[in-house]
């Protein structure tokens, strides 16, 4: 008999409601006091110059910031999908962790092109469109990737109530080109990079080329054989007579069998054409997609 209940990690997962009301309320407010408080700001002597500072300091560092964030983001998604280490309510908040993160990498992101554009290095359609320098394009390549990234992310749960999760998979793995062409973007655009920048880039590699080691041992490991694969093993192995029914079950097995030669017998009709063929598992509604 199929459970009433999901398991918790299989359950509907429907990521970042937008269609929420508070959801949108509370955004809306987070960014008119960020506005409101930067203008507010910038109208005293003291504010101005703390602002010039900070524009100088983005304009440099929101691009390191924002590669920082996002390969952590990858990490963290890699690490979500282990089945070695994790157990599940840790990987849930493994999952957590790499949708906050993706939101800050993002944000850093869209502070780094504004300044950029701000400060005349880049025209505004550059930043979506590859038209300036090749090592610039690579960066517009990247973050029209990312943006498509973290848009599938949101809407994952959209994905998975519409039974297409191997959509949802190929987008969301655009990370595995976006990447790396964000680190060839930050290393040979614009200035040389400072030593402590290459360092970081350094281990941005190393943590997620550790992140990819797990998720391929996870891949590797042999899966658990279920009492109802067992049993559909068996049914397809040869039962075709109306003996074969009586015979009695393992314990292991916990589902009833069909029940078709019994309803087909109170009718009169021949239920070995039925036999002949093995039942045909019922797929989930909601698959897991991560």
């Amino acid at each position: 008999m199929p459970s009433r209940r999901a398991p918790r990690h299989t359950r509907p997962d429907p990521g970042l409601d937008l269609e929420r009301r508070g959801v949108r309320i509370g955004l809306g407010a987070v960014v008119t006091l960020a506005i409101t408080g930067g203008l507010a700001a910038g109208r005293t002597s003291g504010g101005a110059v703390f602002l010039a500072d900070a524009q100088a300091f983005l304009t440099l560092y929101a691009g390191v910031f924002s590669l920082v964030g996002l390969t952590t983001t990858v990490a963290l998604g890699l690490a979500a999908t282990d089945r070695v280490v994790l157990p599940i309510s840790q990987r849930v908040r493994v999952q957590l962790v790499h949708r906050a993160m993706a939101l800050l990498g993002i944000g850093f992101l869209i502070v780094h092109i504004g300044m950029k554009i701000a400060a005349g290095l880049v025209p505004p359609y550059g930043s979506v469109i590859p038209s300036t320098d090749v090592y610039v394009s690579l960066g517009a390549v990247a973050s029209d990737l990312f943006v498509v990234i973290v848009a599938t992310g949101v809407m994952r749960g959209r994905f998975a109530q519409a039974e297409r999760p191997w959509l949802w998979r190929g987008l969301h793995d655009l990370a595995y080109l976006a990447w790396p062409v964000a680190i060839l973007h930050g290393l040979t655009a614009g200035r040389a990079a400072a030593p402590w920048v290459t360092f970081s880039y350094v281990a941005c590699l190393a943590a997620v080329g550790a992140a990819l080691l797990i998720r391929l041992a996870a891949a590797t490991r042999p899966a658990r054989q279920s009492a109802t694969g067992d049993w559909n093993a068996e049914w397809g192995a040869g039962r075709t007579s109306r003996e074969d029914l009586a015979t009695p079950r393992p314990a292991i097995r916990r589902r009833q069998a069909p029940r078709e030669a019994a309803v087909l017998g109170r009718t009169g009709t021949d239920p070995l054409d039925v036999l002949d063929t093995p039942p045909t598992p019922q797929e989930p509604r909601l698959r897991r997609i991560v």
